[in-house]
Order: C-alpha cells, then structure tokens, then sequence
C-alpha cells in the first residue's frame, strides 16, 4: 500500500514538472511566433523598408522633375 502511495507521488510529481516545461517552452514557441519580435514582425518590417525605399526614389524623381521645371519657369521671368 504504501508502494503505491510513493509511486502514485513519483508519478505526480514528474507530471507536474513536466506540464511546467511544456507550458514554459510553450510560452517562448508563442512569443517566437507571435511576439514583438517574432518573424511575423520581421517580414513586415522587411516588407515596409523595400516600400520606402521605392518610396525614397519616386519621390527623388518627382522632386528633381519639379526643380527642372521651376528652374524653367523662372527663366522665363523677366529681370527687374
């Protein structure tokens, strides 16, 4: 009988410790996944950096056209 009792308290124990593992590396797989630092992020922060950097050139562009035509307009100007 009192075999049992120790075994049933081996076996509760272990059971225990192991269900605190899994929720603890359960916790970090989440947190990888879905975290503030998580690949999710990762790729979104990728994503937006290539879109600002097409951003960054349109925008160059249309500001070096904008600069040949006021440059242009004020040539027309006449002198005072």
């Amino acid at each position: 009988m009192r075999e049992n009792f120790h075994e049933l308290k081996k076996f509760s124990l272990i059971a225990i410790i192991s269900l605190a593992i899994t929720m603890f590396l359960g916790y970090h797989v989440a947190n990888i996944l879905f975290g503030d630092n998580s690949l999710e992020v990762y790729n979104s922060l990728k994503n937006k950096k290539s879109y600002l950097k097409s951003e960054i050139k349109r925008l160059q562009q249309e500001n070096a056209h904008l600069q040949k035509e006021y440059f242009e307009l004020k040539n027309l100007e006449p002198e005072q």
